[in-house]
């Protein structure tokens, strides 16, 4: 019996390369994942930070805010790179304390608005980490543009 070939094949279901950027540490690796590396005043950055427990104990996290995570933001001056923006931007003091279990994976969107006041055509810096854990550091270079 004849059949239509599409009902045999199976989705194809394709994902947006993203840039990325990786740092492997003792216990965790730690990627920052990004659509594109420039934007214009206006767009909003989608960053993605994923931290996966690549060793064969808990991780332990114990954090002095309700952020799990923060992500800051560098611009290259003559003394050096200087600290602009942190997001999340506001977080509540709270005691917060969770565990990465072995080869897990957790996985934190923030999103970024690209400002007026964004130094055009400059480099940044955007630098994650997880709040309270190893301390493991992720960097991505991007860039504003005007619109």
């Amino acid at each position: 019996v004849g059949g239509c070939g599409i009902f045999n094949k199976r989705p194809v279901i394709s994902t947006p390369k993203m840039d990325s950027s990786t740092v492997q540490g003792e216990s965790m690796t730690l990627t920052i994942e990004i659509p594109k590396r420039i934007y214009a005043v206006g767009e909003d950055i989608n960053l993605r930070i994923i931290a996966r427990n690549t060793s064969d104990q808990p991780i332990a996290f114990a954090s002095d805010s309700s952020a799990l995570y923060k992500v800051k933001m560098y611009r290259n001056t003559p003394l050096g790179w200087r600290w602009t923006n942190q997001y999340p931007q506001a977080a509540m003091k709270v005691q917060k304390t969770w565990t990465l279990e072995p080869g897990k994976t957790v996985k934190y969107n923030q999103i970024i608005p690209v400002g007026r006041d964004w130094p055009i055509g400059e480099t940044l810096k955007l630098v994650a980490e997880l709040v309270g854990g190893p301390d493991l550091k992720c960097t991505i270079m991007i860039q504003a543009k005007e619109k």
